[in-house]
């Protein structure tokens, strides 16, 4: 090959990797809904890494997943309902990947994690500053 045609591959590289940076970002984008700031995802590794460093800074940190033999599985399309301390929800919505990270003000919450008709429930206490990481499985 000759140096034009390694330029142009080198730019060509450069752009895709470029496009593939900008798509997890613009997909990962946080939606705030009342007093609940989320963003949800993480299929493909680019999305995973970028939702799994992401997590830090938020309050809560919920995964889904499928015990399966001969391992566990992510799943994705999970309805997420997250309600306070009176019983007011927070957050309504379907996950887009096995990560759902929530920024919430401090106080006590139920969250309900819906797949195929099957609810898990948990309650969790979100303090000033914590980050609480909760996983959600379902049997295969």
């Amino acid at each position: 090959m000759n140096k034009r045609t390694l330029f142009a591959l080198s730019v060509l590289m450069a752009a895709n990797l470029a496009f593939a940076a900008d798509t997890t970002q613009s997909r990962l984008q946080p939606t705030t809904s009342g007093v609940a700031t989320y963003v949800s995802g993480g299929i493909g590794q680019d999305e995973s890494t970028a939702i799994q460093q992401a997590a830090k800074n938020y309050s809560l940190e919920l995964e889904f997943v499928i015990k399966a033999t001969p391992k566990d599985e992510f799943t994705s399309d999970i309805q997420v309902k997250m309600s306070d301390a009176s019983h007011k929800t927070v957050l309504d919505t379907v996950s887009k990947g096995p990560f759902l990270l929530a920024q919430l003000p401090a106080g006590r919450y139920h969250l309900e994690a819906i797949k195929n008709g099957q609810t898990k429930a948990h309650d969790v206490t979100i303090k000033p500053g914590s980050h609480q990481r909760i996983m959600f499985e379902w049997s295969e």
